[in-house]
């Protein structure tokens, strides 16, 4: 039996080099991370799973799997990864062939693990090779952020899973790929506090139509040239320092606005595309896996930063209609105004020192 699982052992070990063409692993994949390999018959996947996941497994409640629960529990283990996560071909789930639960992380004498291997084969027909790949996660399962690595011959696509896009489809068309992009890309301003925060405080610095326009367009074309750049590897920082410096733009931006001080428009302009050459940064560096080996990069900027543009302008809406219902009452208008640049502030500070 031992003779056994060490040779089944060197099997999955062979199967992960063929999946992610890796020379060596510390172990098999960690958690947070997976890979399918697409054949013409099937599709191998793999993915690390933390032991928080699961409900009712851990037994004795450590925070650790040890052997035994795990061979008790298998049933319920591979039902509940099974309900997490949905993988489709054309729209169609394949059949299941095999499941096996791996462990290849041990943190004590008892073989006990914080994290197991899933490893399942999906048969797939032929006819399917070629249509795109869909993977769906549950929102439970996206506790944290996975990163996906998708081979199919010899093109490799990646992606990052969050609770804000729980879902990838790889292998699209140009067309599929910039609307997939477009929504990218107005989550990431709708989801991105920060980058909403910064853009709340920068129109409610100043109510004019004609300002309003000027300012988002420097900022659009700011962060579009950087996370242009940055996508297509001209230039490449990391986000921990870019962070800091976002947040910084928003302590700013909300001073200058409390104090008062009102630059001429030119001058604003000028500095507002510097803060956004910073938040292009920031976005890149949120979406730099999911653009890593693209087919269509070019879609992918231009479907990202209208999809972030798309946002801006709904944010604008938003605010210009709640300013123009209020115009009747400028006391109250410039209550509300104050209070936004207030809570940008605060909201500034609080990210600068959690990101330092």
């Amino acid at each position: 039996m031992k003779f056994f699982e060490i040779q089944l052992r060197q099997l999955f070990v062979f199967v992960l080099f063929a999946l992610a063409g890796h020379s060596s692993f510390a172990h098999l994949i960690t958690a947070g991370n997976l890979t399918l390999n697409v054949l013409p018959d099937k599709a191998v996947l793999l993915v690390g799973v933390p032991v928080a996941f699961f409900k009712g497994i851990d037994t004795n409640q450590d925070g650790l799997l040890q052997p035994e629960e795990i061979k008790s529990q298998r049933a319920h283990i591979i039902e509940q990864l099974d309900q997490a996560i949905q993988i489709k071909m054309g729209g169609l789930k394949g059949e299941v062939v095999d499941d096996q639960i791996i462990v290849s992380m041990h943190v004590d004498k008892e073989n006990s693990t914080p994290q197991i291997e899933w490893l399942r084969q999906l048969k797939f027909s032929e006819d399917n090779f070629n249509l795109p790949v869909q993977i769906e996660f549950s929102e439970r399962m996206l506790v944290n952020e996975y990163f996906l690595k998708v081979q199919r011959a010899e093109v490799q696509e990646v992606a990052m899973l969050s609770s804000s896009h729980t879902s990838h489809a790889f292998f699209k068309d140009r067309w599929q790929t910039f609307l997939s992009f477009v929504i990218e890309g107005w989550n990431h301003i709708v989801y991105g506090y920060d980058h909403v925060v910064f853009v709340l405080i920068l129109l409610a610095a100043g109510v004019q139509m004609k300002r309003w326009v000027w300012v988002l367009t420097s900022f659009t074309l700011a962060h579009g040239i950087t996370y242009a750049l940055a996508t297509f590897g001209v230039v490449q920082v990391k986000p921990e320092l870019i962070e800091p410096i976002i947040a910084i733009t928003i302590l700013m931006t909300a001073v200058l606005s409390l104090f008062k001080v009102q630059p001429r428009l030119r001058f604003e302009m000028a500095g507002v595309f510097g803060f956004g050459l910073f938040h292009g940064l920031g976005f890149a560096s949120a979406m730099s896996m999911q653009l890593n080996g693209a087919r269509f990069p070019v879609s992918t900027v231009l479907g990202f930063n209208l999809g972030v543009e798309m946002g801006q302008i709904a944010i604008a809406f938003v605010l210009g209609l709640v300013f123009w219902l209020l115009q009747s009452q400028p006391a109250m208008l410039e209550r509300i105004r104050n209070a936004m640049v207030w809570f940008g502030f605060c909201a500034g500070a609080f990210w600068l020192f959690e990101r330092l």
